[in-house]
């Protein structure tokens, strides 16, 4: 069951770089038993406006490519830095590696992909 869902809009770079201008982000937690406390949480990424080139092309592919082709394009991407914008406090940063959307169909600013955290040290 998943519960505890949150939209924010936000902003993604690679090193430093600003990738996407505008991206919708989805923070939901799952509450299955056997999950880590950090396994439990998922955040989902749309990205709506100005994209990077490179980013579109990586996009483009994960799109493209199903299963086992889509997993190992997945982990050959760099990581991207998703800061969620918050009127009244602090960005919130996520960093993770993007992984492939669960739907494929139609245009690339209305596909949410998956985001795999990484845990910062």
């Amino acid at each position: 069951m998943v519960f505890e869902q949150r939209y924010r809009w936000g902003r993604a770079y690679r090193d430093g770089r600003l990738v996407c201008a505008r991206v919708h982000i989805t923070i939901g937690h799952d509450d299955r038993l056997g999950l880590t406390r950090h396994e439990r949480r998922y955040v989902v990424a749309r990205f709506q406006e100005r994209l990077d080139g490179s980013l579109r092309t990586e996009l483009t592919q994960l799109v493209r490519r199903r299963g086992a082709a889509a997993r190992r394009i997945a982990e050959t991407l760099e990581t991207i830095e998703l800061v969620l914008d918050h009127p009244h406090r602090e960005h919130e940063r996520i960093v993770g590696r993007l992984q492939p959307p669960q739907l494929r169909h139609g245009q690339l600013r209305d596909i949410d992909f998956g985001l795999r955290e990484l845990e910062l040290t």
